[in-house]
């Protein structure tokens, strides 16, 4: 069978270098090796909660990005990290549940 798509996906640093030692420990080419990976292994649907919770870290996660800009500009210097902490814990919370449902 002719192999003449490709399929790009964005990793970090450490992920490629554990990928490709696994593929070349296991004596398979990089894209064998995560073809194998992706037809093989179970697949982990969200559902509307888990969604939900992903939905607000993402905002968070661009809350704290605003900051951070705001911060290097010097328009602002101290900020309350409280009330994050308190949306970050629930959001850690939900998550956790979540994996330990799917574990």
């Amino acid at each position: 069978m002719a192999k003449d798509n490709f399929i790009r996906l964005r990793v970090a640093d450490w992920e490629k270098d554990y990928i490709q030692r696994k593929a070349q420990s296991a004596n398979l080419t990089l894209s064998e090796f995560v073809r194998r990976a992706a037809m093989h292994q179970k697949v982990n649907v969200l559902s509307g909660t888990d969604e939900e919770v992903l939905q607000e870290l993402r905002r968070q996660g661009n809350n704290l990005n605003q900051l951070t800009v705001m911060a290097r500009q010097g328009r602002i210097q101290f900020v309350n990290f409280e009330p994050f902490m308190e949306v970050y814990e629930k959001t850690w919370q939900a998550l956790n549940s979540s994996v330990s449902r799917v574990i």
